[in-house]
């Protein structure tokens, strides 16, 4: 199976690899399938992205499709039209989903103008970065919630914590729901 390695600026067709290399400013047309997927730099894919393995993401990616990969470790400006899925992620980024993020664990640090329609996971960790305001959802359900800076129409899980500066429509809990003094939960329902 072939490799594609990038450097510099180009405009490449997808397909099918072993290891995906990016580093500089690449535009792919179409889906990529790959074992591992590295990009550094500014990345614009126009369909959707499949990763056997590990994403590392290090820059500003542009996603026009889904993005599905085991892990997925970003620094950055990520931005997907559809879903997302990954066993395990950690992002520290500006972060833009349309669709629905089906993670394991997720590790989340947003910045500025970060929103995902929906969160599902089994453990979900949300803090602020440096000069972030809020991240905003449609809903975030998982077993494990602990939440800070979020803005949310639904939030649903076993164990829950409502943390600083969240403003939440409706928790439902089924085990624990922990709410900081400084947040602000409408309405709160115990899941038998």
């Amino acid at each position: 199976m072939n490799d594609l390695i990038v450097n510099g600026k180009s405009v490449v067709s997808g397909g099918t690899f072993g290891k995906v290399n990016v580093n500089g400013i690449v535009s792919i047309e179409n889906d990529v399938i790959c074992d591992t997927l590295r990009l550094n730099g500014v990345c614009d894919i126009t369909g959707n992205v499949k990763v056997g393995g590990k994403a590392e993401l290090d820059g500003v990616c542009k996603i026009s499709g889904d993005l599905d990969a085991e892990t997925i470790d970003f620094d950055g400006h990520l931005s997907v039209s559809g879903n997302m899925s990954a066993e395990s992620a950690a992002l520290s980024a500006v972060l833009s989903a349309e669709g629905t993020f089906n993670v394991g664990s997720l590790d989340l640090r947003f910045y500025f103008g970060s929103r995902v329609n929906e969160i599902v996971g089994s453990t979900i960790k949300i803090r602020r970065g440096r000069l972030a305001m809020t991240f905003r959802s449609e809903l975030i359900e998982g077993d494990i919630i602990d939440i800070e800076h979020c803005e949310i129409r639904t939030v649903r899980g076993d164990d829950v914590v409502i943390g600083k500066g969240c403003r939440i429509e409706k928790v439902e809990y089924r085990n624990e729901l922990t709410v900081h003094p400084k947040a602000s939960v409408r309405e709160t329902v115990k899941l038998n």
